[in-house]
């Protein structure tokens, strides 16, 4: 199989928008599990967010609904340590759905898990 090159900084992606309909809950729940920084934009609608220094982020808005589980794109967040990660999901009022789950091949690790909102999301590691 050929390997995929990637080229570094071309077509990336910059900005994605989280369905919140439970707006606060929401804004809470990335702050505290992922440390993101948040910045209200219009009070109970939307809000930016961004990945500590990496120039990408994104918005929670409360005017999207949440797709249903396995539909359009999954979005997946880094972490150093899915179990610590799960456990704070867990006390911020998320679901684990799916435990960290080994990916074939020597690709690292996986989990999934829903958001306050009903997200389905997913969690990556190497370790």
């Amino acid at each position: 199989m050929e390997k995929i090159k990637f080229m570094q900084h071309t077509h990336t992606i910059t900005h994605i928008e989280i369905p919140a309909p439970r707006f606060t809950e929401a804004i809470e729940f990335y702050s505290a599990v992922f440390g993101w920084e948040i910045e209200l934009v219009t009070v109970d609608h939307y809000a930016y967010f961004r990945i500590g220094n990496s120039g990408s982020g994104g918005a929670i808005d409360s005017s999207l609904l949440p797709a249903a589980y396995k539909t359009g794109a999954q979005l997946t967040i880094d972490t150093d340590n899915i179990g610590n990660t799960l456990s704070l999901i867990k006390k911020h009022g998320g679901e684990v759905i799916e435990k960290r789950t080994e990916i074939p091949g020597g690709h690292g690790f996986y989990a999934i898990f829903t958001d306050p909102n009903g997200n389905y999301l997913q969690l990556y590691s190497r370790e």
